[in-house]
């Protein structure tokens, strides 16, 4: 029998018990990295510096706050695996830009998924380079004369920008600046056009 296929049994016990929905995870095998690690204790200790809590204290807080918000597994950074790591460092980068908590590196260098982050940074406004308030710069251009406000923007690529950013892409160009800091626009979905008060219909 294929690792894919299901017995009978198994097919009649979830259909019997009526079974709408499953899941199926993909477990990456292979141990955290020692960059993963390094970077997850490099923004425990600025959520540390921010909260008070200290070395272990601020460790355990952190990893319970992802175990209660995710329903994860407890697990160890001495073994866990570079899925599990990724995650929780994903975890503790959004729960950074979302309490406004500053760092010691830019949030962009150590995050697992550039894409993730960006789209955390634009919900929340905040800039994805310095980590301050963002405006919202349109990667795909609006036009002259449009009403901004008028305008859907529903699936229109943007980047948050701190003013001094959002004024270099304009100078220079979208493809320049991207090039130059490794970023890419976002496509607005409708939470986000409803978080920044955009129309999206």
């Amino acid at each position: 029998m294929g690792f894919w296929t299901f017995t009978p049994f198994k097919h009649t016990y979830l259909l019997n018990k009526q079974q709408m929905h499953c899941e199926t995870r993909l477990i990456d095998g292979r141990q955290i990295s020692p960059q993963q690690r390094r970077y997850i204790y490099a923004t425990l200790r600025d959520i540390g510096l921010f909260t008070g809590f200290v070395g272990e204290e601020i460790k355990a807080v952190m990893k319970y706050e992802f175990i209660a918000r995710t329903g994860a597994e407890y697990f160890s950074l001495a073994d866990c695996t570079m899925s599990q790591a990724r995650e929780f460092l994903t975890f503790l980068i959004e729960f950074c830009i979302e309490n406004d908590i500053g760092t010691s590196e830019s949030l962009l260098m150590r995050s697992p998924d550039i894409s993730q982050y960006i789209y955390a940074c634009i919900a929340n406004r905040k800039c994805c380079l310095s980590g301050k308030p963002a405006e919202i710069h349109h990667v795909d251009a609006i036009g002259a004369g449009r009403d901004r406000n008028e305008i859907v923007h529903l699936g229109m690529r943007v980047l948050p920008l701190a003013r001094e950013y959002h004024t270099e892409a304009h100078t220079i160009g979208r493809d320049s600046f991207c090039k130059k800091y490794h970023v890419f626009g976002i496509a607005l979905d409708e939470y986000l056009c409803e978080k920044l008060g955009l129309k999206a219909k």
